[in-house]
């Protein structure tokens, strides 16, 4: 059996290591604190998740290894705000973490500023944000029909991987939603993923003007 583990193996251990930053400088109480308010920022500043419509959304972050930069994207419809009877296009939403990750930045707060809320150190959290559209990328709706074509194969109940990168996924479709996590980086899901953020990134590094920042 090939088996790969992910979990945390407690405060102790995790302690001993240093990954993405001085964890060793960090106490119990900090991981602690973190571990009770990360989940919420990820969801907060980070949304995959839209009311109506139809759409896929990404959203990836490490376990464990801090220095990798939480990212997201959300393709969707939309219609113009400015032009009336434009037929509804695609765009893509894009976060990113700016310069350190989202846990890096609250635990470096949290531990100058000890006293201060969650919320409120949220606050004070950078991330990056741009949105393209299929006009100034057309790869966007190549990407959103790919999706439809690819299979999708379902996690193994014998393979268990360590410390992985999740990613996230939500999809809303006319004929049904789909919520999914998973830690394969090969699984035929992730690899769309991945193309698709390359291929976001390609657009807003060779776009003639700037992204909107959203």
């Amino acid at each position: 059996m090939f088996l790969r583990s992910y979990r945390l193996f407690g405060a102790a251990v995790l302690l001993s290591f240093c990954v993405g930053g001085n964890l060793s400088a960090q106490s119990s109480a900090d991981w602690e604190w973190m571990a009770n308010h990360f989940d919420k920022a990820l969801r907060d500043l980070f949304p995959i998740d839209q009311r109506y419509g139809v759409y896929v959304a990404y959203r990836s972050h490490r376990d464990l290894h801090t220095d990798v930069l939480e990212y997201s994207f959300l393709i969707g419809t939309e219609k113009s705000d400015t032009v009336s009877g434009l037929p509804r296009y695609l765009a893509a939403q894009v976060r990113e973490a700016e310069s350190a990750s989202v846990y890096d930045q609250m635990m470096a707060q949290h531990r100058k500023f000890p006293n201060r809320s969650a919320d409120d150190i949220q606050k004070d959290v950078h991330v990056k944000k741009l949105k393209l559209t299929e006009m100034d990328c057309p790869a966007i709706k190549v990407q959103f029909s790919k999706l439809q074509q690819t299979r999708v194969a379902l996690p193994q109940f014998d393979v268990v991987i360590h410390h992985p990168l999740v990613h996230e996924f939500r999809i809303r479709a006319g004929d049904g939603d789909v919520d999914l996590t998973l830690y394969d980086n090969e699984n035929s899901l992730v690899s769309w993923a991945i193309e698709t953020r390359n291929i976001l990134e390609l657009c807003a590094a060779n776009a003639i003007e700037p992204p909107t920042v959203k």
